[in-house]
């Protein structure tokens, strides 16, 4: 017997959350319980497996690159509250500042977790760890959020690549929840602003492409965690009259996308290439400003190690603003959403607020 019109709709439940000027998509429903025991299992399912949410969500006529989406989920760890799968126009990040704020937020005005009044601590579960949250809630909104991940490392100092049509380009290899390269701005002939947005992508582009292609670097605890697909463009390091930091900042995410905010694990990264060489402590701040004048507050919260690589425990500090709270409608029928493949991922209409984890 034929299918019916209505029985080929899905409706994915969604909360739109803008972190620096970025929108950062929490999915709270819809979505079939991904397979795996541990929410980084569930994230290589995802990748491996079910990657047609990702790219759907982030892709018009729904989306566009610059979009971040999150998929909350059940913790695996008993610590955790909750966990979230993070997906970007570069794939599947470990950990992510802006997104962590974003989906702590939409946990929180929804009601999933209960919200309390002032400060609030939240444990997520990343694929990267356990990220500690404190919220600031006034009148039933969430107001601050500070997050800490994983630890951030610099895995190598000063390299050189060759890149094709600009010469040789230094950079600094960090982890921070991905991997990161780092280039002062004004070394590739760049001043951050709008009006270099283009390129900023351009010379950005080149350089990862030329690093990827000779990078043999694997995670000291991870092991294979792909290739570098972040870059963050670096300014000049400047100090207020009161002796804090801040510096302009673009952050890169192959391919194609510099974002409104200066990103939390771009900030982190930088934090850690100031202290690796000794021009910070524990306990300093730096504000990372985007091109679009969106800010970040990171701070050295402690010294730890990775490996065999000195490290720093970070804080990034953001405003989060709830945008939206939608259900999408997905037609499965629709030409272009064929090829996303998303008869297994998505659930039939009636759906849970937040699916139960599926099986290993």
């Amino acid at each position: 017997m034929p299918h019916s019109h209505y029985s080929r709709l899905r409706s994915v439940r969604m909360v739109d959350v803008d972190v620096g000027g970025d929108i950062h998509r929490i999915v709270m429903g819809g979505v079939r319980p991904c397979p795996g025991r541990t929410v980084r299992d569930r994230m290589h399912y995802l990748e491996h497996r079910a990657d047609g949410l990702r790219r759907l969500l982030i892709s018009e006529p729904f989306g566009n690159d610059s979009m971040c989406v999150d998929l909350v989920m059940p913790a695996s760890i008993p610590e955790a509250e909750m966990g979230f799968v993070i997906m970007e126009v570069m794939g599947y990040p470990y950990y992510s500042g802006s997104n962590t704020v974003a989906t702590a937020t939409a946990i929180l005005e929804t009601g999933l977790i209960p919200m309390r009044e002032g400060m609030q601590t939240l444990l997520l579960e990343t694929p990267g760890g356990v990220a500690t949250v404190l919220a600031e809630n006034r009148d039933g909104h969430v107001q601050k959020v500070t997050t800490q991940g994983g630890a951030a490392f610099i895995q190598a100092a000063e390299q050189v690549v060759e890149v094709p049509g600009f010469g040789p380009v230094q950079y600094d290899l960090a982890w921070s929840g991905g991997y990161y390269v780092l280039v002062e701005a004004d070394s590739v002939g760049h001043v951050i602003d709008t009006d270099n947005l283009d390129a900023m992508l351009c010379t950005a582009d080149a350089i990862i492409r030329a690093v990827q292609v000779q990078f043999l670097h694997q995670h000291p605890e991870l092991g294979e965690v792909g290739l570098p697909r972040f870059l963050h463009f670096m300014g000049p390091l400047e100090t207020d009259a009161d002796g804090s930091l801040h510096s302009l900042s673009a952050t890169y995410g192959h391919p194609g996308v510099i974002w409104r905010c200066p990103t939390g694990t771009g900030t982190s990264a930088r934090l850690a290439l100031l202290h690796s060489r000794r021009q910070v402590a524990t306990g300093a701040e730096l504000r990372t400003v985007s091109p679009y004048a969106q800010s970040f507050l990171g701070r050295i919260t402690g010294e730890t190690r990775v490996g065999d690589y000195a490290a720093v425990e970070s804080t990034i500090t953001a405003r989060p603003n709830v945008t939206a709270f939608l259900d999408l409608t997905v037609n499965l029928d629709a030409p272009w959403v064929r090829d996303y493949g998303l008869e297994d991922i998505l659930m039939e209409p009636g759906a849970a607020w937040i699916a139960t984890p599926a099986p290993p």
